[in-house]
């Protein structure tokens, strides 16, 4: 397997067992976009296509993913970035700027912490609409059926 320069986008309904050299498939249904390390070293490359992770754009039939793809626990550590199906290589991060940015990535995945209520302010109770809930539904439909059987509608 050899480095390659760029990538040829290719759009699927399944992804192949076996990914080609040089090709970046994309399943829009999966919202995943897979390819075998630029580097040649033959590591599959996943980048989910979703907010928390990776985005995709398209100029033309050239594709461009952000952020950038850094393989880092792979033996290769390779890094680089796809733009308009080029490959463009970025350097090694440190071991602390990738921890850092993995701790990042985990607190754009964390739901917000809910915030709690201004002091001297009592909690809200929730309660349910009236009417509703399934035996109230229940209940309509029974009074209506009866209703139609003595005859007042």
């Amino acid at each position: 397997m050899a480095r390659v320069d760029r990538l040829k986008t290719v759009f699927v309904d399944e992804i192949p067992e076996i990914l080609e050299d040089g090709i970046l498939y994309v399943s829009e249904e999966c919202r995943v976009a897979l390819h075998n390390c630029a580097c040649g070293c033959g590591e599959e490359v996943s980048t989910p296509l979703v907010r928390t992770e990776y985005r995709l754009s398209m100029e033309g039939d050239a594709a461009s993913i952000w952020p950038s793809i850094g393989n880092h626990d792979f033996a290769c550590a390779s890094h680089y970035v796809i733009k308009q199906g080029k490959i463009l290589w970025a350097g090694r991060m440190s071991r602390g700027a990738i921890e850092a940015g993995r701790e990042r990535d985990r607190r754009l995945k964390r739901p917000p912490a809910p915030k709690p209520a201004p002091i001297g302010m009592p909690k809200p109770n929730f309660v349910p609409p009236a009417g509703t809930g399934l035996v109230r539904r229940a209940l309509n439909w029974i009074i209506a059926i009866c209703r139609k059987l003595i005859g007042r509608e």
